[in-house]
């Protein structure tokens, strides 16, 4: 179970931590991770991860805070150190690192080759200065490459905003998902045979490519085939933004407040107006045709 500790506030654990923003958790976050599972079982510490709980990427952030912290827990990590970009903007790199090591008992760090710090962009050699003035153990992992392709959040959102989910997909390590509660819509899929749910998108989350798109839905732990509406619903003239799924084989009731996660699979098609109910209908048949690639 992860804990979160509010970066200034105390933690009575000593920490392998793990440095960085995290915000898709990707593979090349995953093997820092994994190094850092590593090194906690080896030393008896605590895994350890930061990542920012607000950040000048709000609305830009491929997973918002919650849901990176459900992933990082996910990837075996204990202690979410969370920082507040407001608070640490200013520090310079020395500075905050002596933050935190005064305040925290580190005994290892693990960084990937690019990570930068404090308002002078300290690198990884000033890092390592640091660290062994301080008897701190610093691995420095590689960056990561998937079949010729660099692992990086800017890839990922490269191929979110085109609507790519398949090589997003393989670049995360797991589909591209959004968490929601689901929300009550008008009711106008139940009127044409096409009863769909809404959940919002977190405001911390980026938009992705808009769109219709091959889905699977997960509900109370079982897993629904599904096509998402990624956008407006120009057919019934809603210009407003929503992200609206129809689930296959689901033959419950109403599922006003539960929580359901969507996960993307292939960019269908893009929204489009139709020119009446029964052509929308005969569509979204053909979307639930979709295959997996």
């Amino acid at each position: 179970m992860l804990t979160t500790v509010e970066f200034g506030k105390p933690c009575d654990k000593a920490l392998s931590l793990a440095v960085g923003y995290f915000d898709g958790v990707h593979l090349g976050h995953r093997t820092l991770l994994a190094e850092i599972t590593r090194l906690s079982a080896a030393h008896g510490t605590a895994p350890a991860v930061s990542t920012f709980a607000d950040s000048p990427k709000n609305g830009e952030n491929i997973y918002g805070y919650d849901e990176r912290r459900r992933l990082l827990s996910d990837c075996g990590m204990e202690i979410c150190l969370s920082l507040y970009y407001l608070r640490v903007c200013g520090m310079r790199g020395e500075e905050f690192f002596a933050l935190l090591t005064d305040l925290y008992d580190v005994c290892d760090i693990v960084c990937g080759e690019n990570y930068t710090f404090g308002s002078d962009r300290c690198d990884v050699g000033k890092l390592g200065e640091l660290c062994r003035a301080k008897g701190i153990s610093l691995t420095v992992m590689p960056l990561y490459d998937y079949c010729g392709v660099r692992v990086s959040s800017t890839a990922v959102k490269t191929f979110l905003r085109t609507g790519d989910v398949d090589a997003a997909k393989k670049l995360l390590g797991m589909p591209y998902h959004i968490r929601g509660t689901v929300e009550s819509g008008d009711g106008r899929g139940h009127r044409i045979g096409m009863p769909t749910v809404n959940i919002g998108r977190p405001a911390d989350m980026m938009e992705i490519r808009r769109g219709v798109y091959g889905t699977y839905t997960e509900l109370d732990g079982k897993m629904y085939r599904s096509v998402t509406n990624y956008g407006a619903r120009p057919t019934f003239d809603r210009s407003v933004f929503s992200i609206e799924t129809n689930l296959m084989g689901y033959e419950g009731g109403s599922l006003l407040g539960k929580e359901i996660t969507v996960y993307f699979h292939r960019y269908l098609r893009p929204v489009r107006k139709f020119a009446d109910a029964k052509e929308l209908v005969e569509t979204i048949n053909r979307d639930k045709e979709w295959k997996d690639l």
